[in-house]
């Protein structure tokens, strides 16, 4: 049976071999880059189907020297080679002079002539007096100007005169721009069709103010705007461009269910079952203001949440908020009852995000083979974040930076004194060349408190998991003084957006002598999906020769979402 299978395999793949073969081959030999790109691209376009074997010569040779023309070599030299059974095409090309640009001519006119960004975008262009002559970095000065002229209000400008003269005997070129920003044009006033949501708020969610030069990009950004605030479904930004250089702007809105529900369940390796349970209200009220309540039940961390959510004066970046969390930590390194009150500000800039609270936290706890506690403690907290990615969800290289400082003292409604800082940075960097993907994590942070016991759990710098060491149960190793961790994670691509996956972990917390470092290797599979990488894993604690730790057994490891 194995035999005859293996039999129709062979002779389903014959068409497809024989078709492979009769497709010959072709190399082009003497260019690179942009000219080998475009020659490949040219040759492609002109014969989709036929191969390029049954072309005759004189054919195949135009085609080459007009896929090279574009970047200014007008004298090739281009020869053929094809093998004895005339399968194979060796082209060699000789490209010969790149032809100069010799005279440079371009021209403001029409009522932006003077204006400063149009006027720096001219003196930035991609193509120099002198420089080589390349019909692509034409076009691409051509659109700067046009999109300058655009973000700056002129709507209607266009080029006079837009031309390449080319003297091949010789030799020489001029390019000659006449450059027409025509009349300007300025934003109107803003109509909001009827809605829940105050005008006030609405208006100050515009990039642009009435009067200003009409731009392109603030309307879109305008529409961004109102699309993440979160208050509507639909969102329609229309200028009425009607011959008048004042345009009015109609906004179309249609609201968002304002009470809305959620419900999930999952599995984490470090949480086990978990479920979720949510209520939204948006808005509360005229005003914008948002209320969310969320539960999350697992074997190790259940919480009520409750979050009452102000816009700010900018309320694309700023927003105030008070939270309440009631939470239970069930961890090996201790257990933990908590209730949490803030009152907060969070900036979020486009790579920065800025949190500031003030924090009022009751926590009954112990740690493992330590007395319970019950602690009141107030303490002011600001976290920074600063993010460099390409992708929310996978992004090839960036890295994200988060700093973390909290402080508190009985001398300030707090019945214990401490200081915490912890940095946690993540970085990426890709080698397309082989398809290699290097991962890196560290955390570091330090407490200073004169009994690490009398930290609220919570609170306490802790290590074990699937975000840091795998091969360890979550927050398992604590508390200390110090937190120390590093790892990191070599990615290699095998086929489209799946890798083959190997780790290497390092870290522990003490207080403050480091007796000896925790560390875990393992080997994974990872998934670049729609949401983000799917990461499975299996993980070993290992000692510091990289031998097995024999009452660690290997622990599966999962992790979904962002790693960045």
């Amino acid at each position: 049976m194995r035999k005859r299978l293996c039999v129709l395999i062979l002779v389903c793949c014959i068409p497809l071999l024989m078709a492979a073969d009769s497709a010959g081959h072709v190399d082009i030999k003497g260019v690179d880059g942009d000219l080998l790109t475009n020659i490949q691209l040219r040759l492609k376009e002109f014969s989709p189907d036929k191969p390029l074997t049954g072309i005759p010569d004189k054919i195949l040779i135009t085609q080459v020297a007009n896929a090279i023309s574009p970047y200014g070599y007008f004298k090739p030299r281009i020869r053929l080679q094809r093998s004895g059974d005339g399968r194979q095409i060796q082209i060699i090309v000789n490209p010969g002079p790149q032809l100069r640009i010799n005279r440079l001519s371009v021209q403001l006119t029409g009522d932006g002539a003077a204006n400063m960004v149009i006027k720096k975008v001219l003196n930035d262009l991609p193509v120099r007096q002198g420089g080589p002559l390349n019909s692509v970095k034409y076009k691409e000065a051509k659109d700067k100007l046009i999109d300058a002229a655009e973000s700056q209000g002129y709507l209607r400008a266009s080029f006079d005169k837009a031309e390449i003269l080319i003297d091949k005997a010789r030799y020489t070129s001029a390019i000659t721009l006449i450059f027409n920003t025509g009349p300007q044009f300025y934003f109107g006033q803003v109509i909001f069709n009827p809605t829940y949501i105050s005008p006030e708020l609405l208006r100050r969610y515009l990039p642009f103010q009435y009067g200003q030069p009409y731009s392109t990009d603030k309307l879109l950004m305008f529409n961004n705007n109102l699309s993440s605030s979160g208050y509507f479904s639909t969102v329609l930004v229309k200028p009425e461009i009607n011959g008048h250089r004042t345009i009015p702007i109609n906004v179309h809105l249609q609201a968002v269910a304002r009470i809305n529900y959620s419900l999930g369940i999952g599995y984490g390796t470090d949480t086990g079952p978990r479920g979720r349970a949510g209520l939204h209200i948006v808005p509360v009220n005229r005003a914008g203001h948002k209320f969310n309540a969320i539960a999350v039940g697992s074997f190790n961390q259940n919480s009520l949440q409750a979050q009452y959510v102000i816009p700010g004066k900018n309320p694309v970046t700023d927003e105030f908020y008070i939270a309440g969390n009631l939470a239970n930590l069930d961890y090996n390194s201790g257990y933990s009852n908590a209730l949490l009150m803030s009152l907060g500000q969070r900036h979020q800039g486009n790579k920065f995000q800025r949190i500031l609270s003030l924090n009022g936290l009751y926590e009954r706890f112990n740690y493992d083979n330590a007395p319970k506690e019950n602690k009141l403690t107030l303490y002011p907290k600001a976290t920074l974040t600063w993010t460099n990615t390409a992708n929310r969800v996978f992004s090839p290289t960036g890295y994200n930076v988060t700093v973390n400082g909290l402080i508190a003292n009985k001398k300030v409604l707090s019945a214990l004194s401490f200081a915490q800082a912890s940095v946690d940075a993540k970085a990426a960097i890709t080698l397309p060349q082989i398809r290699t993907r290097f991962y890196f994590h560290t955390i570091q942070g330090v407490t200073q408190i004169n009994d690490i016991n009398q930290l609220p759990l919570s609170l306490a710098l802790l290590l074990g998991g699937a975000d840091n060491l795998k091969a360890y149960s979550f927050n398992s190793i604590g508390p200390g003084k110090i937190l120390s961790f590093a790892g990191v994670e070599i990615q290699k691509e095998t086929v489209d957006n799946w890798y083959l996956i190997g780790f290497f972990d390092s870290g522990d917390v003490y207080m403050p002598s480091l007796k000896a470092l925790k560390n875990d290797v393992g080997i994974g599979l990872m998934w670049v999906s729609p949401v983000g990488p799917i990461k499975i894993g299996i993980a070993q604690a290992v000692d510091t020769g990289f031998n097995r730790i024999r009452d660690k057994k290997p622990k599966l490891v999962v992790n979904i979402g962002p790693d960045l």
